[in-house]
């Protein structure tokens, strides 16, 4: 017989769910499941279905705006970098001197470009050249160009503010995640509830029938590794009880089915009956054990008599 096993996604959980109902709404009448479970199970189902609906509805914004953020992060990376590129050649032909780079947060001796490989330094570090550049042309300095501070800056504010709604995508798709996680728990023990009223209500059928009518009200079965396949062909001899050995050796044989292959060994010809009469015991006896050795038929009970006479 093959062992039932319970749903391990949420979306078999959710067919599980949806068979009972569906089984039970087309038998009314019938009471395979009781109506408090009846009940349960709707309520559940549509709590559950509504919680991953939201769930994949925010996962699947969250991957959108991603593929979008990719995008708006590649232009201010760029823009931030290209202009630092452009200070650090002003700083170079003596234009600017050294120090105006603290106010970027930078040491006057490195003459690199900052690290923008990831999105939090680029945030931090965008954050520091902007309000760096506006304090320096407060401070009388020339503005640069080619990019200019200000297109840097929309660049820049775009990328933070799709960088925040991404951040509150994840946010909501980890809370109702959570919120799924929560009900599995529920959600199986009710399912284990009603797949015991289910076999229990059906356990007076033969194997295969009671197996394809818990099928049809969503019981999941699997077969293990070489079990036979029940069918409706072999559903009694899996339903009978084996036969022991030692009673099949009790079992009395007939008489008749014994005794006709001696009797087939005993009858001879009246002619051949004379003739043996008139041959010698030692003739006779030859001519038997001659017979027996060509396999012809020969009574033990015959030999036997004729050798004590």
């Amino acid at each position: 017989m093959p062992y039932r096993r319970l749903p391990n996604t949420d979306q078999a959980r959710l067919r599980a769910l949806r068979a009972v109902l569906t089984a039970s709404a087309a038998q009314p009448g019938d009471s395979v499941v009781s109506y408090k479970s009846q009940l349960e199970a709707k309520t559940c189902f549509q709590n559950f279905e509504q919680t991953i609906s939201h769930y994949q509805q925010m996962y699947d914004r969250q991957v959108t705006a991603s593929k979008d953020l990719q995008e708006v992060f590649h232009n201010a990376r760029l823009y931030l970098s290209h202009f630092i590129q452009v200070f650090n050649l002003s700083v170079i032909r003596g234009e600017i001197k050294p120090e105006i780079k603290r106010l970027f947060h930078i040491s006057p001796d490195v003459a690199s470009i900052p690290d923008f490989s990831s999105m939090d330094s680029l945030l931090e570090t965008g954050a520091y050249v902007i309000e760096g550049e506006a304090e320096r042309i407060r401070q009388g300095g020339t503005p640069l160009y080619n990019p200019a501070i200000a297109k840097v800056k929309v660049h820049y504010d775009i990328f933070k503010e799709r960088r925040l709604n991404q951040l509150s995508l994840q946010q909501n798709t980890q809370r109702y995640a959570a919120q799924v996680s929560a009900m599995r728990n529920d959600v199986d023990t009710l399912i284990v509830d009603l797949w015991n009223q289910i076999e229990a209500s059906f356990q007076s059928l033969s194997p295969y029938q009671r197996l394809e009518t818990c099928k049809a009200w969503g019981v999941v079965y699997y077969y293990r590794r070489g079990e036979a396949v029940l069918t409706l062909e072999n559903d009694c001899i899996a339903d009978a009880e084996p036969v022991e050995v030692e009673a099949i050796a009790a079992i009395a044989i007939p008489e008749t089915v014994i005794a006709e292959p001696l009797q087939e060994h005993l009858l001879f010809d009246e002619e051949e009956a004379k003739e043996k009469e008139e041959i010698p015991m030692s003739v006779q006896m030859r001519s038997l054990m001659s017979k027996k050795k060509r396999n012809h038929p020969v009574s033990q009970d015959l030999l036997l008599s004729l050798f004590f006479q």
